[in-house]
């Protein structure tokens, strides 16, 4: 061994971190942003691959389309916070669309139409609540069920019959009109988005429920009053199930029986792949609003060009078998790092 070779091996040793590789280093810096990364790649890829995709009217309408979505996982943030889940949201949002709908067709007022919504989904959060809560049944199988009763109230209600009669302008306005671009759902959105995140972040609501989603226990002992704390994540979520039922009514103009069920995959794959984005390891809002941003484009530009139709449950469901093994990964880091 020549004195050159001892001298770059003691040099090594003393900074190690000169020795790592260039691609080593820029792994490091993604680790993290890996959401963020290929959004980036794939408005890139889609950029060059058709001239539609980056066109005001192409985002606005992706926009319109993902306040539904987006919305919806907001919800199923709450109780995930809390290390539950709630199965019910997706029958749920169908059955508070259909609900306004008839409300609809009994009264010309739209503030009983449009709150019909919120207000009938607190009430589902408290009863999933309940039934977790305080007769100690798995949100599994409790909201599960829930959701089922849901599904065969919306079909009741209904008749089975899809209702578009006399939805009002108020409601279907969230839809059609714009501001600076965007519809008034995007925007409402977007502050829904800013309140839960002002919410999570900052007050000491949500430094509770993080805490439940930690250990419950030591929450507990460190007198927090879990039960309490628990059943308003419930509460949270039905309440923004009935918001994002205001803007799936809006968007379609009427109500459909069989409507919800499918928004269940993509709202949870986008809760789970923003685990990764911001907060690792933590269920958080800005993160979710990545996801659901990467998974809105990443669909948009396969439709743009010319996937068949039977590729959007593929891609959802690859994307959450992705989004869980990403966020199981992050949070195995934060626990043990």
């Amino acid at each position: 061994m020549t004195d050159k070779t001892i001298r770059h091996i003691d040099a090594a040793s003393e900074h190690p971190g000169r020795e790592r590789l260039a691609p080593a280093r820029l792994l490091s810096w993604v680790s993290g942003y890996e959401t963020v990364v290929l959004l980036a790649l794939l408005v890139v890829v889609f950029t060059f691959a058709s001239d539609r995709f980056l066109t005001a009217s192409n985002l606005q309408n992706v926009a319109l389309v993902q306040a539904v979505t987006a919305t919806m996982t907001l919800a199923v943030l709450m109780p995930l916070i809390i290390g539950e889940f709630d199965l019910s949201v997706g029958y749920l949002i169908g059955f508070l669309a259909m609900l306004e709908a008839v409300v609809a067709q009994h009264t010309s007022n739209p503030v009983l139409v449009i709150g019909a919504g919120p207000v009938v989904g607190l009430l589902v959060g408290l009863v999933n609540g309940v039934l977790t809560v305080y007769f100690k049944i798995s949100s599994f199988i409790a909201t599960l069920g829930v959701g089922i009763l849901l599904s065969g109230g919306a079909q009741g209600i209904s008749n089975g019959k899809v209702i578009f009669e006399n939805i009002p302008s108020a409601l279907t306005s969230l839809a059609s009109d714009d501001f600076l671009g965007l519809s008034l759902a995007v925007w409402l959105t977007l502050l829904l988005a800013l309140i839960l995140f002002y919410i999570l972040e900052h007050t000491p609501y949500g430094r509770f429920w993080y805490a439940i989603g930690g250990s419950e226990r030591v929450a507990y002992l460190a007198g927090v009053r879990t039960n309490r704390m628990r059943m308003t994540s419930f509460a949270a979520a039905g309440l923004i199930v009935g918001i994002a039922a205001n803007f799936a009514l809006a968007q379609a103009g009427s109500a459909n029986p069989g409507y919800g069920p499918d928004l269940l995959l993509p709202a949870y794959a986008a809760a789970f792949l923003g685990v990764a984005t911001y907060r690792p390891g933590y269920y958080n809002v800005l993160g979710a609003l990545v996801a659901i941003t990467l998974l809105a484009i990443g669909f948009n530009g396969l439709s743009l060009l010319g996937v068949p139709f039977w590729v959007q449950p593929i891609f959802n469901g690859s994307v959450l078998i992705i989004a869980v093994l990403v966020a199981r990964q992050e949070t195995r880091q934060v626990r043990t790092g």
